[in-house]
């Protein structure tokens, strides 16, 4: 269900951010609903040593001092029954002709539990010859007393050692940035960016890698719609830095950022833009756009040579890119003219100027261009429009100065524009985007995740990350003196940098 053209609800989102420096504790906010719950608890049977972990270590703590005093109280009752089941036995607990009392068979049970080795409580040294029931009695309980001490060392040394503490120490950044860029070939793309960094830098974490998905909130939330079921899924989204080809990878003891290329697969795309196809809709025929098969890709991998995102709908060759596209139709429009092929089914039926809605990508003098009042002014030429690069074009003499200020927009006048199609987007979808970083922890070789969450609130629209490193001032100083190494053990020797951390979050308007 939609929104109903209203303010969107307000989103609940999945990850909160609970712990100082706008961090999270790494867990989701989703529980079970069932009419019969009972059918379930077999999930817990199974798998009861992972449920205990879940628990908090003073409340597991205390459940195993109760199970273990259970244990002490059932057989310092069995102890007391066996003593007095028969008054003419003396077994060697109590003090003939009278049997242990349950104060003393509860000593005697933890006497036995822990084999501290106090002596009998009549002062006797026997083997219970007389009592074949106690030496049961007392076999069961050391060998329930072996099990409980192995699995409290197991439990102890688990729940001590579980590694997903360590993604305490992997920092996000507060904020996601949304920017907006021109590639080399004209073409405009949106990159969303998120900064993660590893506190404990010294000791690197094992192969990092980060991952992002989108989840679509929707209208779930409002009071409407709280008893109807949604779709919902965690979308993934695809990554260009560090590029997940090559899986992702991460090296977090310097602050790194990720990046997402918003192209019209991604579902962080408005569905205007989506419908357009690749190249923000150069191409006015879907049956010229190959079809993704569901599959997540990516179309910065089409400008590579990675995949291909376009076919002929003549002959069926696929391409990269528009350009290439249009090279090929008009190459074969050319051979076939030239061979009198019949027009009827060949590549001249094709009209590359109603095919592709944009013209050509643009000559490599506007291209300089463009990047140099890119760089030094900080300004864009995709708004001045077509007619503003042919003027541009048809006065270029290969002088900088020759571009004028008024064939372009400032970014201050521009970005509103540019950027408000995703924002309302990502307002009326309500969609939450969640970082995953997963490494692995040198010191305990166990694997861990450490989560963010981001919304349209922690999203800042043209904008960079502010530097964040520094040069250290003590650097080639000798490190930490022998008391600190013995603490510590051997580190490196002298600095060379350090990280601001209060300017890890800081974000800058982009030059």
């Amino acid at each position: 269900p939609g929104t109903g053209g209203g303010a969107p609800p307000p989103l609940r989102r999945l990850v909160v951010r609970d712990l100082p420096y706008h961090q999270s504790s790494n867990s989701l906010r989703i529980r079970h609903q069932s009419t019969r719950p009972l059918r379930f608890y077999h999930w817990y049977v199974e798998d009861w040593f992972h449920v205990l972990l879940r628990l908090r270590t003073v409340v597991s703590i205390v459940l195993f001092v109760l199970l273990w005093t259970t244990v002490l109280l059932i057989f310092a009752a069995i102890y007391h029954a066996v003593d007095a089941a028969d008054p003419r036995v003396n077994c060697g607990l109590g003090v003939p002709p009278d049997s242990i009392t349950y104060y003393t068979a509860f000593a005697f049970s933890l006497e036995t539990t822990t084999t501290v080795g106090y002596g009998l409580p009549n002062g006797s040294n026997g083997f219970f010859e007389s009592c074949p029931g106690l030496q049961i009695a007392i076999y069961f309980q050391m060998l329930i007393s072996m099990f409980m001490n192995a699995f409290l060392l197991s439990f102890v040394f688990a729940r001590l050692s579980r590694c997903e503490a360590r993604a305490a120490q992997v920092l996000f950044s507060d904020k996601a940035i949304l920017n907006r860029e021109i590639l080399p070939n004209g073409i405009t793309r949106y990159n969303l960016s998120t900064r993660v960094f590893d506190a404990d830098s010294k000791y690197p974490i094992v192969e990092a890698h980060v991952r992002l998905y989108a989840v679509r909130h929707g209208a779930m939330h409002s009071k409407t719609y709280q008893n109807v079921r949604h779709p919902m899924n965690m979308e993934p989204m695809r990554i260009s830095i560090p590029n997940d080809d090559l899986g992702a990878v991460l090296y977090t003891s310097i602050p790194s950022t990720a990046v997402h290329h918003i192209d019209y697969q991604s579902p962080l795309n408005p569905p205007r833009k989506r419908n357009l196809g690749p190249e923000d809709g150069r191409v006015d025929d879907a049956d010229f756009i190959m079809n993704p098969c569901g599959l997540d890709l990516r179309e910065n991998d089409s400008y590579t040579g990675g995949q291909d995102g376009l076919r002929c709908a003549i002959c069926g060759e696929t391409y990269g890119t528009v350009a290439n596209l249009i090279q090929h139709i008009r190459y074969n429009q050319h051979m076939e003219r030239h061979d009198e092929v019949p027009v009827e089914g060949s590549h001249q039926e094709l009209d590359v100027d109603v095919l592709f809605r944009h013209k050509a990508p643009r000559s490599r003098p506007v291209q300089r261009k463009k990047r140099h009042l890119d760089r030094e002014e900080g300004v864009g030429l995709d708004a001045a429009g077509d007619g503003k690069f042919k003027e541009i074009s048809e006065r270029d003499t290969g002088a900088k100065d020759n571009v004028q200020s008024e064939d372009i927009e400032k970014p201050s006048e521009a970005s509103a524009a540019w950027y408000e199609e995703y924002r309302n987007y990502l307002k009326e979808a309500n969609i939450e985007i969640i970082c995953v970083v997963e490494a692995i922890d040198p010191i305990m070789s166990g694997t861990f995740q450490a989560i963010q969450s981001y919304t349209l609130d922690d999203i800042v629209f043209d904008a960079e990350f502010a530097p964040c490193m520094l040069a250290d001032k003590e650097g080639g100083a000798k490190d930490i003196g022998w008391l600190g190494r013995w603490f510590v053990g051997r580190s490196a020797v002298g600095r060379s940098v350090k990280v601001d951390l209060d300017t890890f979050h800081k974000v800058e308007k982009r030059r």
